[in-house]
């Protein structure tokens, strides 16, 4: 089943630091693919989330945020289409703590590879069509994504108002998001998190 509100789903995420969008786009991902046929012990097995929390360590964080992390809370759906899960990294202050949502194939039969969702995403007019949340996308990517080459197989920064993200895809099975808080400006933000997109891609 194709999923046609992802778009809009994934600009929900991009909203700085609070769980419940994250949260309410879990559910929403659930309850279209909830008519889905199982998927098979081979399909299940090879669809297992990744825990995002599991790839950045005290140091990585501290090596770019200047701060240890004091706590990592992760939540995310494994039902569905697609796989999302999340990691909120902590640290002592607050505001420059960091965040990690990761996509990947969800469990149910014949679910689409993350390749796909991702050209959905970054391609619109790949498919000559206009998808229902575009103009939720465009409120997310104020500015038009910014390719950053040398970054996964393919990878943009993403500004916005609260100051972006970077978007990194890993074949067809894995995609991440990683926003940072804290001071400096755009510049400043995509440079820290590319850091952290290479940290993180070399454990995937």
């Amino acid at each position: 089943m194709r999923v046609e509100t992802l778009p809009f789903i994934l600009s929900m995420l991009s909203k700085p630091w609070g769980s419940l969008p994250y949260s309410i786009a879990c559910c929403v991902i659930a309850a279209i693919a909830g008519c889905s046929k199982p998927a098979s012990p081979h399909e299940a097995a090879s669809s297992q989330p990744v825990d995002p929390c599991s790839l950045l360590t005290n140091d990585d964080i501290r090596s770019v945020q200047g701060e240890e992390i004091i706590d990592k809370k992760a939540s995310g759906s494994t039902s569905g289409e697609f796989a999302i899960s999340q990691c909120y990294f902590t640290t002592k202050t607050p505001v420059n703590s960091v965040v990690i949502t990761g996509t990947q194939r969800g469990s149910t039969q014949g679910a689409r590879g993350v390749r796909e969702l991702w050209r959905e995403t970054f391609n619109p007019g790949s498919t000559g069509r206009r998808e229902e949340g575009e103009q939720g996308r465009e409120e997310e990517h104020e500015a038009k994504p910014e390719r950053v080459e040398g970054v996964a197989d393919e990878a943009y920064w993403a500004g916005s108002r609260f100051g972006g993200a970077l978007y990194a895809l890993k074949g067809d099975s894995y995609q991440i998001r990683i926003s940072v808080g804290g001071a400096g400006d755009a510049a400043a933000k995509k440079k820290k998190c590319t850091a952290l997109a290479e940290l993180i891609l070399k454990r995937l």
